[in-house]
């Protein structure tokens, strides 16, 4: 049970991070929110580590922390540019089958869930795709094939970032979201100096971008645990909940509708995780 809750907890903190980073994308460069929120992140790892003064890992979990980091940050960008460009109802359920790349994985290597888990699982990432698709989103639209190929890319990053994390955490949590970190930082960086970019922002913009890095981090480290205390296609899955939270912000605070057909979505997630917490 305890995983279940860390796993919805990550959801809450990457649902909250995915809406502020859309938003500030619209006013900003991707590649500025991208750097503040991610050196925000890193500075207080290095603080964290630091503190718990924790040996250094095997290089093979480095290893798997640096390919998360990477691929987080990939997925990260390919969703907010978009969220930005592109539109919500398309990318968000390409974006959510993300899970499926971990799933797949146990089952390869022979974690199979329980009949009710694994029911529990469908029932919510089903449900989560529906809960993605706005009601008024069509298929003509000239935004769809770039909409489908940025939520194509945001999937298997995420899914890459799932699997990744989960076997460089077991050793250490901390050293694991650190190397990721500080891959992603360093990769973000070689673009925005390859591209000879400059890094804007006001001073209006600053604590709301800083707060994005603060937000994933905790996400990252809620999921890490919980993809350790129990199974990480769980873990991935419960996680992936953070599309519904976007939407949740999107309706509350810009007003957006939510369709009967969201709505239906997000019931059949909730089943979902009602079947998982039951089975585990």
């Amino acid at each position: 049970m305890l995983a279940v809750l860390l796993a919805l907890g990550a959801s809450l903190g990457w649902g909250t991070s995915d809406f502020l980073g859309g938003l500030k994308s619209r006013s900003l460069p991707l590649t500025s929110v991208l750097l503040i929120s991610q050196t925000t992140a890193l500075a207080l790892l290095v603080a964290l580590v630091a503190a718990k003064g924790t040996p250094l890992p095997e290089l093979s979990s480095l290893g798997q922390a640096a390919m998360a980091g990477l691929a987080e940050t990939a997925a990260v960008a390919a969703l907010y540019r978009g969220l930005a460009v592109g539109r919500m109802g398309i990318v968000a359920p390409v974006a959510a089958t993300a899970p499926v790349v971990p799933l797949v994985a146990g089952l390869v290597t022979g974690q199979v869930p329980a009949p009710l888990q694994f029911a529990g699982l469908a029932l919510a990432l089903v449900g989560l795709v529906i809960t993605s698709k706005a009601p008024d989103d069509g298929g003509t639209s000239p935004r769809a094939l770039p909409s489908i190929l940025y939520g194509l890319l945001a999937s298997l990053g995420f899914g890459t970032f799932f699997l990744a994390m989960h076997n460089a955490s077991g050793e250490d949590v901390g050293w694991a979201l650190l190397v990721a970190r500080l891959t992603a930082v360093t990769a973000i960086a070689t673009v925005i100096a390859a591209q000879r970019r400059r890094v804007t922002f006001t001073g209006a913009d600053l604590p709301a971008t800083a707060a994005i890095g603060v937000l994933i981090i905790t996400a990252d480290f809620l999921y890490a645990t919980a993809s350790n205390l129990g199974m990480a296609s769980i873990a991935a899955v419960l996680g992936s909940l953070h599309t519904i939270v976007t939407i949740a912000l999107a309706r509350i605070v810009l007003k957006e509708r939510l369709g009967r057909l969201q709505q239906f979505g997000i019931a059949l997630s909730l089943v979902g995780v009602v079947a998982i917490s039951t089975a585990t």
